[in-house]
């Protein structure tokens, strides 16, 4: 069995999307650590005992807050001799591939949950973070990836090979994400007014989420259905980098929109306020495999997303919902006019084929079984093996920024 360490960016992510692939890994007999930054979570979700190790990440791009970091995990890397580090998110997955490549690791793993290039970005900015990308292909063993889309375009793009990345997908507790409520119930239970036309979103409450395009698309469109109103089940945490929930509301308050936008707020209760919602915008600018846009097809929710890498694997316009171009707020508004128009039979028709093709594509346990057994073949046909004395990690010491230590095929899976 392996000793195996998860970087993330944060205990929020950590507690709610990596638990139970930690948990899997140590029902199977692994030994496993984590490393983010923040106390605040429940971390006995993960599993009794699980140690985790707290670490500040960049917040920009400041090359003495990377150093800092990736000194603080490779010293963790070094005194636990851990057979694969396994790195999540931006700035922490830069850290964690470094500090596990700078140590020799024998399996350097990243799990993309979207690259974080996409169409909308200024040229130089999206060359520059492809860029980064192909460089840190360069020292990561494989590369476990969320969208199909991302797979193909990083193949095709050639910075990562064909051999060194696999599609896992994503997937969701379809049992807790379900349509077992009764609405009046819940309405009661929250608070809020009875069988009003709800649009829902999702999420952390951050510039790359399209919010500010969606409370546009919302004004025109509560102006025609005063009674309509807008629901963000969602909040910030400390280690947002660019959080705007204050400019958020400002523009709330100016549109006059106070009395009909909610904010919930962080919540665990994130299928209860679904269940008291008609329709589902998922009004993002860059996605991977959005997790959030399957827990409200689940909850058998028609949905309406950008057209942009994730959503367009997952949405089947016309059957379970609608794509619209990223920032194209007049579009989005008369999508919601669309659903509105068609909420009864016609609705509850997409909701139902949302959640079938939920239940057959992305349910949690195929999806954390995906990588536990990726995880354990690329451990078993690692080569390499973890140097423990000093003496060792000196004549291990990496050799060029292209040397890998795995030679693994995707084609083995």
């Amino acid at each position: 069995m392996a000793r195996i360490l998860q970087v993330c960016n944060t205990d929020f992510y950590l507690t709610r999307f990596l638990a139970p692939l930690v948990r899997s890994l140590i029902a199977r007999g692994h030994e496993v650590e984590c490393v983010c930054e923040g106390y605040q979570a429940d971390f006995s979700l993960l599993g009794d005992g699980v140690l985790v190790h707290q670490v500040r990440f960049p917040r920009h791009s400041s090359l003495l807050e990377f150093g800092r970091a990736i000194r603080a995990v490779r010293t963790i890397i070094r005194e636990r001799a851990f057979a694969c580090v396994n790195s999540h998110n931006r700035n922490a997955s830069i850290v964690g591939r470094i500090a596990a490549w700078r140590e020799r690791v024998p399996v350097n793993l990243y799990t993309a949950h979207g690259f974080y290039f996409h169409d909308a970005q200024p040229v130089p900015l999206r060359g520059c973070t492809i860029a980064l990308e192909a460089a840190l292909a360069q020292i990561t063993d494989f590369t476990l990836s969320q969208s199909r889309e991302d797979s193909e375009l990083a193949t095709k793009l050639g910075f990562i090979k064909p051999a060194e990345i696999l599609n896992i997908g994503n997937g969701i507790d379809t049992t807790r994400f379900s349509p077992r409520f009764e609405r009046t119930e819940v309405e009661a239970e929250l608070g809020l007014q009875p069988w009003r036309f709800r649009v829902a979103a999702l999420g952390r409450i951050v510039r790359g989420k399209g919010f500010t395009d969606l409370l546009r698309a919302f004004h025109p469109f509560h102006d025609a259905h005063p009674e309509a109103e807008l629901m963000i089940i969602g909040g910030n945490i400390d280690q947002d980098i660019s959080p705007f929930q204050d400019e958020f509301l400002r523009e709330v308050s100016e549109r006059n929109l106070t009395g009909a936008v909610q904010i919930t707020g962080l919540t665990n209760v994130v299928e209860r306020y679904l269940a008291c919602c008609d329709v589902f915008v998922l009004p993002s600018y860059r996605e991977g495999m959005p997790r959030a846009l399957l827990e409200a097809m689940s909850m058998e929710l028609p949905s309406i997303a950008t057209r942009i890498r994730g959503c367009k694997e997952i949405v089947v316009p016309g059957v379970t919902g609608y794509l619209y171009p990223a920032h194209d707020v007049q579009r989005l508004s008369a999508l919601l006019e669309v659903v509105f128009d068609a909420r009864g039979a016609s609705s509850a028709a997409f909701g139902k084929a949302a959640r079938q093709r939920v239940m057959e594509l992305y349910s949690e346990e195929a999806y954390v079984a995906r990588q536990v057994s990726a995880i354990e073949r690329l451990c078993s046909n690692s080569t390499s093996t973890v140097r423990h004395s000093s003496s060792a990690r000196e004549l291990d010491a990496p050799q060029g920024a292209g040397h890998k230590r795995a030679p693994i095929n995707a084609g083995e899976f």
